[in-house]
């Protein structure tokens, strides 16, 4: 028995990423593009192929009659359909929800918008102006310039609504790009900031290595392995000039390498990893979410 098929009418990031996790579930991810095709081909070349790598594809004009009734072809055929249209777009050509549910009761309709609120519903944004909305912009000040972070997490909720409607048997759902990254805003955790000496970045001969000794425990064994017992009622103790097993952490850690490191605390079992650089789109060691069979 075949897969089930997904109906992938996104652009750009979030719904193409969300359709890149179901084909890494094991779905069938089949794209429809408009005749103008997908901004983001040209833009980022390398991300525009990791994204949709093994996906099939067709162009199909939904402005035409030809297009419509193409997608209601295929829509007969498909157990979930992303659609990233801004809303009202797909009710005015004619395949809204109710067209499409009509032709397909059992389909899962996945609809990704940017805003929240009605007067915000046709306003265009991007990450940035979502995660603003959201009031997680200064909270993620150091991460939003490199990480779509709202996007990602549109993604997930894309999908887990595709599994949803699975489980249910059809119907649709929104996923709101601006309310999407809210699952990040639980109220921070203590000491999970780097701002602590067991929970940090410390920089390693050519790189640097992460500390995550947290637990005391961890943070026992940790003062151990480095010789400083002395060290065991210091763990929350700040990242600051003034502190000296601060200070003393650096210096032991700039003498080995970010490798060396690694080897070091899985000997000891040490929450010790080396910062790596990002894996660029196509390295032999590219990322696939979930091994699933």
């Amino acid at each position: 028995m075949q897969p089930p098929l997904v109906l992938d009418l996104t652009r750009l990031l979030p719904g193409p990423l969300a359709g890149r996790i179901l084909r890494d579930l094991g779905y069938r991810v089949h794209r429809v593009v408009p005749p103008g095709g997908d901004l983001l081909a040209g833009h980022s070349p390398a991300t525009f192929a990791w994204l949709n790598s093994g996906k099939s594809e067709e162009t199909v004009d939904l402005k035409t009659q030809e297009g419509r009734h193409r997608l209601l072809d295929l829509v007969g055929q498909a157990s979930v359909l992303l659609d990233s249209n801004r809303p009202g777009v797909m009710e005015r050509l004619g395949v809204g929800p109710e067209v499409l549910l009509d032709a397909n009761p059992g389909l899962s309709y996945v609809r990704i918008a940017g805003h929240a609120a009605d007067d915000f519903r046709q306003v265009p944004g991007h990450d940035l102006t979502y995660l603003a909305a959201a009031g997680l912009l200064d909270r993620f000040d150091r991460a939003w310039p490199g990480v779509q972070l709202a996007d990602s997490a549109g993604a997930l909720w894309a999908v887990i609504a595709a599994q949803r409607g699975l489980l249910r048997g059809g119907g649709v759902f929104d996923v709101e790009l601006e309310r999407a990254p809210r699952v990040f805003a639980y109220p921070p955790v203590a000491g999970l900031d780097g701002t602590r000496v067991c929970y940090a970045v410390y920089p390693a001969r050519g790189g640097r290595v992460a500390l995550a000794a947290v637990e005391p425990h961890l943070w026992a064994r940790t003062c151990e392995a480095f010789g400083h017992m002395e060290w065991i009622d210091e763990a929350h103790s700040p990242v600051a000039e003034t502190n000296s097993v601060w200070q003393a952490l650096q210096q032991i850690l700039r003498q080995r390498t970010p490798a060396e490191w690694e080897d070091f605390g899985r000997a000891r079992a040490l929450p010790l990893r080396a910062v790596r650089p990002p894996r660029a789109p196509g390295d032999p060691d590219d990322w696939t979410l979930i091994p699933w069979n």
